[in-house]
């Protein structure tokens, strides 16, 4: 059973990529308006912290010891809390990598053109990887840090540039969908490659190259889907059941984690092969934790989304026929 799970790790990869891609759109369609970090800020604000600080209040109160750790998460800098010595725990490491990576990258997007934004993923994407490469010649694979680990925002950062300028009228698809299978084909290839032994160096430089082949697994999905939006092949991802997900998704990686760790310590350890009580742990933690990303959605997300009216600068009056820009949920 667990080796069965262990693939949903990647999620954080895929997700990497998304936002990526899903931020830097954004931001390239409102590199004009006069309140360009205002609006984004106060955007990302409203969407992340309310949920990130209750979590944070209730490790705080029910985890002894744990004050350094939400200290350095208050600066959303957990991901290097091992390097203050300082015991990690939760999902917050991937939202200290996103939040720092945001600090500085709509800067960059509204200073420069979309073909210059590009290279710069590209630049990064390349960076992260030679850095991995490097670190793993010294025998280290923490990729928790920043800097091991934004090729897949940088991913999807190109994705977005590269979507900007796509005209479905004129983009070659045979050519797309050869780049994109290109891409499948290599992260397949570099997550099956063996090990290359047993000493430490020899990991580290397998877990670098894993590491590439699940930012490129996750990248050529996404491209799929962005290159095929609208097209029947993709139609299931709008059943109920996935969007009913990709709504309390937020939510669903903040809480799930500790609601796992309750359950084992009420339950106490399984034995191994006991498919009906791992079967009953997998519903009762997705039962419980989906009621609980439903109250926080309807209770905390949604009402910290409604103030964006008062907060957000007022748009100008739309032209004829022109429509709103879809935000969504970000």
């Amino acid at each position: 059973m667990r080796a069965i799970s262990m693939p949903g790790r990647y999620g954080v990869d895929l997700f990497f990529v998304l936002s990526g891609f899903l931020i830097t759109s954004l931001l390239i369609d409102a590199r004009g308006d006069s309140s360009y970090y205002h609006d984004f800020y106060w955007k990302r604000a409203l969407r992340i912290l309310p949920l990130y600080v209750v979590c944070l209040l209730g490790i705080l109160f029910f985890v002894p010891g744990s004050g350094s750790f939400i200290l350095v998460c208050a600066f959303f800098l957990a991901n290097f809390s091992t390097v203050f010595h300082i015991a990690s725990s939760g999902p917050f490491w991937t939202l200290a990598i996103e939040e720092q990576f945001y600090l500085l990258w709509p800067t960059l997007v509204r200073l420069h053109s979309v073909t210059q934004i590009r290279r710069w993923a590209v630049a990064i994407g390349a960076t992260a990887f030679v850095l991995r490469l490097i670190a793993a010649n010294f025998g280290h694979f923490n990729y928790y840090l920043t800097f091991f680990h934004c090729d897949g925002l940088a991913f999807g950062a190109f994705q977005a540039c590269w979507y900007s300028q796509r005209d479905p009228l004129t983009a070659n698809v045979k050519t797309e969908n050869r780049a994109i299978a290109i891409a499948f084909a290599s992260g397949i290839a570099l997550l099956a490659l063996p090990m290359f032994g047993s000493s430490v160096p020899a990991m580290a430089f397998h877990a670098a190259f894993q590491q590439t082949g699940v930012t490129l697994l996750c990248g050529s999905i996404v491209a799929f889907v962005i290159s095929h939006s609208g097209q029947r092949s993709i139609s299931f991802l709008s059943f109920s059941p996935l969007t009913f997900f990709g709504l309390i998704s937020y939510a669903l990686y903040m809480i799930h984690t500790y609601v796992m760790a309750e359950y084992d310590n009420l339950r106490g350890p399984l034995a191994d092969g006991n498919v009906p009580a791992y079967a009953l742990r997998f519903f009762s933690i997705l039962g419980i934790t989906v009621a609980l990303c439903l109250i926080s959605r309807y209770l905390l997300e949604l009402p910290a989304m409604s103030l964006r009216r008062f907060v957000l600068a007022k748009p100008s009056p739309a032209t004829a026929g022109e429509p709103p820009l879809p935000l969504g949920n970000m």
